[in-house]
């Protein structure tokens, strides 16, 4: 009896042997879609063999039962990985592949991913572990294992059929651009189904249930059968701008039944781009048995507007998760959890680890960051998701949002969550950046476009006029606010979209004292539910009673709500035609009329990509008379893109500080190591420690705005179940603010930050939330505005 687990709740038992099959079963099912079953049941069933010994049963036995904590921990991770080693590196280079990619995972379930290779040292992290490392209990483990009957043979059998997948994987991706770019992430696609399944069957375990892979199909068609009900409804409308928005779905339900693909759908703002991407996806997840359904969105959108109006069409509100932010800290807890070989020593620990979301839902909101993260951060926790991105329908919206910098590593993913993952993805943009001649470029199929006879699309939906403001020195505060109220002398409302969280609350400091209007402020200083309340209250203003709202870059995407003006500080030609879809969107009047200016107040020194999208567009848009009476042409969003490519190589660093190579170039297999040991190329951990998806690292911090205070409250019991603890963390996604680093600092200075549940995340103190502005620092205004967020 060498038991892998004691239960907190009742002490019940569960053997190593037990959740090795449990880990494994449920392993293959996560990877099955993407032809590594094999190898991902492999990986489970070794995954904790080192928990075969007396020793760790009296370790765990003494840690649970009489709460002692051992001084020196078992290490019970190293063991399966040095057992593959030993028994079956000796065969040929595909065998010896699938050795490593197992063997990897398996070392890796609790630290993250190690290195294959070395830029500095003479060995591997791989082989140091399988090879180097001391294992004082290792031959009773091996003894223990084999001797239950099966064991030995099963491991030879799944060997033998993880082989012939990794034959079959190369096969695939041969002829593939990068092709070695492939194989790393093949590599932590083995990782993640391995975390996943470890953690969940532990989840289960905890709680007494069981685990399953759920079919969304039902979901899907149900979903699909509302939708089309809501199309007929449309037909009945006989508007040209409504018929144009049912073609334009009707053309992505023709594209659904197509095979697996990657798509372009240019629909200009205020085109049905959410409806239409929904449609395709709900048929062809359903023709194609996909196993949910990802919408992915800018880091700087509100995605609440969007996921509601699935909620709304598909009429299955449970069915759609709105994953905003991670509330706990992933950087925070990586010393607490990582390296910790178990987690019995520290439950509340072990608790919030199995208390993740790993996106095991039928249809998925989340963010760019979110993605990119769980394919590239450091760590085990967000790594589980990845698998989930495979076999799935996934929708980029506003495509164009990528950092830069990052464009390699998204493209490449991308490619290889078609190629290998078997899914179908969507670029959802109306300025499609050019993604497919980068030098790693998506591999866009011919005619990838969902959008038929693109530039009379465009020209049937133009609703605004684009007046050029823009001057040398700009507008101060007082200037841009008295600009506003001469706009407003003949209008109901206007919209003003500012660059920086600075200047948006300035100007709106400004214009509050006129008290002429209803003036509204936003900014992702608020918590996602504020934000909600206070578009609520803007939307049921609007054609009633004077508005202004001044906001940041986050009302530019995703956002149904449609103004008679907007004033948009100067930037990119994509965010300018992003900021022209919230006038005149539901085209009430002849013209709308978007002002492009320049503003004094905004500080873009730590925000490149803003300053470099603004001057490309002053000088080669607004000065050229071919693109500047038709800005949101195709053409001229063409022409802006591979200016934009070409000036922005000269602003932005591609490899980070201390390291001679580009990120991307650590998944490939021309980098020079002395550490050659291996097959295997991927420095995993060195890239997960330089990456960052966003320059300016933040922190969430659940904040007390309306039912935030609950959620606090209920956390604040030191007797949480596993159950009600999730769903406690799934609430506070809404009332939670991500803070930079200065902002994070500067609240602690002041005591206005407080812990939660033994210091994993924080809450904010009511003196630093505003109805007005949301977080609120003393202080804040002496410091650097690092974002435009």
């Amino acid at each position: 009896m060498f038991l892998a687990h004691i239960r907190e709740a009742d002490y019940a038992e569960q053997t190593v042997q037990h959740h090795l099959e449990e880990v494994a079963v449920l392993a293959r099912a996560y990877g099955e879609p993407a032809g590594v079953g094999a190898h991902t049941e492999l990986a489970g069933f070794l995954h904790d063999l080192g928990k075969f010994t007396e020793e760790f049963t009296i370790y765990l036995k003494n840690a649970v039962l009489h709460n002692e904590v051992a001084s020196k921990k078992i290490d019970h991770s190293t063991a399966g990985a040095k057992y593959l080693y030993e028994r079956f590196y000796h065969g040929d280079g595909m065998q010896k592949l699938v050795v490593e990619t197992v063997g990897m995972a398996i070392l890796s379930h609790h630290s993250g991913l190690q290195n294959f290779a070395q830029l500095d040292l003479e060995i591997s992290d791989y082989m140091k572990r399988v090879v180097k490392k001391d294992l004082p209990y290792y031959d009773n483990i091996v003894q223990n294992f084999e001797a239950i009957e099966g064991n030995k043979e099963r491991v030879q059998r799944l060997v033998n059929e993880a082989t012939e997948e990794c034959r079959a994987f190369f096969e695939k991706i041969k002829m593939k651009a990068h092709y070695s770019i492939y194989f790393s992430y093949f590599q932590k696609l083995v990782f993640s189904c391995l975390i996943d399944a470890d953690r969940t069957n532990t989840r289960c375990f905890e709680e007494n249930t069981s685990a399953t892979v759920a079919d969304y199909t039902n979901v899907f068609l149900e979903g699909y059968q509302h939708l089309m009900k809501q199309v007929e409804k449309w037909k009945e409308n006989k508007e040209p701008i409504n018929q144009l928005r049912t073609l334009m779905s009707e053309n992505c339900d023709s594209l659904a039944m197509q095979p697996s693909a990657i798509y372009t759908l240019s629909i200009p703002t205020g085109g049905g781009k959410t409806f239409a991407s929904l449609r395709y996806a709900l048929k062809h997840a359903n023709q194609y048995q996909k196993a949910r359904i990802i919408y992915i969105v800018p880091y700087t959108t509100i995605l609440e507007q969007n996921a509601q109006a699935v909620k709304e069409i598909i009429q299955q509100s449970q069915a759609v998760l709105e994953h905003h932010a991670n509330v706990v800290d992933d950087k925070e807890i990586n010393e607490k959890l990582d390296n910790e070989q178990d987690f019995y020593g520290v439950p509340y620990h072990k608790k919030i680890q199995l208390g993740r979301d790993n996106w095991d839902y039928p249809i998925i909101f989340t963010t760019m960051v979110q993605f990119l993260d769980a394919f590239f951060q450091k760590g085990t926790r967000k790594s589980r998701r990845l698998h989930n991105l495979t076999n799935a329908v996934i929708i980029f919206d506003e495509v164009q949002s990528v950092p830069y910098k990052h464009f390699s590593l998204f493209n490449t993913a991308l490619n290889f969550l078609h190629h290998v993952g078997n899914s179908s993805l969507v670029l959802c943009t109306a300025t499609q950046p050019t993604v497919g001649t980068m030098s790693y470029g998506i591999e866009l199929q011919d005619n990838a476009e969902m959008v038929s006879q693109l530039t009379d699309t465009v020209k049937a939906f133009e609703r605004v006029t684009i007046h050029n403001h823009v001057t040398t020195d700009g507008y101060d505060t007082e200037e841009l606010a008295m600009f506003v109220q001469n706009i407003m002398e003949n209008r109901q409302s206007t919209l003003i979209i500012l660059n920086t969280k600075t200047a948006v609350r300035k100007l709106y400091e400004e214009l509050v004292r006129t008290q002429e209007y209803k003036v509204y402020h936003l900014s992702t200083s608020m918590c996602p539910a504020h934000r909600s309340k206070i578009l609520k209250e803007i939307n049921d203003c609007l054609g009633k009673e004077r508005v202004i709202c001044v906001s940041s870059q986050l009302i530019e995407a995703g956002v149904d709500i449609s103004f008679e003006a907007v004033v948009r500080s100067l930037a990119g030609l994509d965010s300018i035609a992003q900021a022209a879809g919230r006038c005149n969107r539901h085209h009430t009047q002849e013209r709308g009329d978007v002002y492009i200016v320049r503003v004094k107040d905004e500080n873009l020194r730590n925000l490149p990509e803003i300053a470099v999208g603004g001057e490309v567009t002053a000088n080669y848009i607004l000065r050229d008379d071919k693109y500047a009476t038709d800005m949101l042409s195709p053409q001229a969003i063409s022409h802006y893109f591979r200016h934009y490519d070409n000036y922005i190589k000269t602003k932005i660093k591609l490899t980070p500080p201390k390291l001679k190579y580009e990120l991307i170039k650590l998944l490939e297999k021309d980098i020079q190591s002395p550490a050659r040991e291996n097959l295997s190329y991927a420095l995993f951990k060195t890239l997960e420690q330089h990456f960052q998806a966003i320059d300016s690292p933040t922190k969430a911090v659940i904040v007390p705005f309306e039912k935030g205070n609950d959620v606090i409250a209920a956390l604040n019991e030191p007797q949480l179940d596993l159950v009600n603890f999730n769903q406690l963390l799934k609430e506070a996604q809404q009332f939670t603010v991500n803070l930079y680093e200065h902002e994070y600092k500067l609240l602690g200075q002041q005591g206005l930050l407080k812990p939660l549940y033994y210091e994993s995340f924080y809450y904010l103190d009511d003196k630093a939330y505003s109805t007005a502005f949301g977080v609120s620092i003393k202080g804040e205004e002496k410091m650097e505005d690092y974002s435009a967020y």
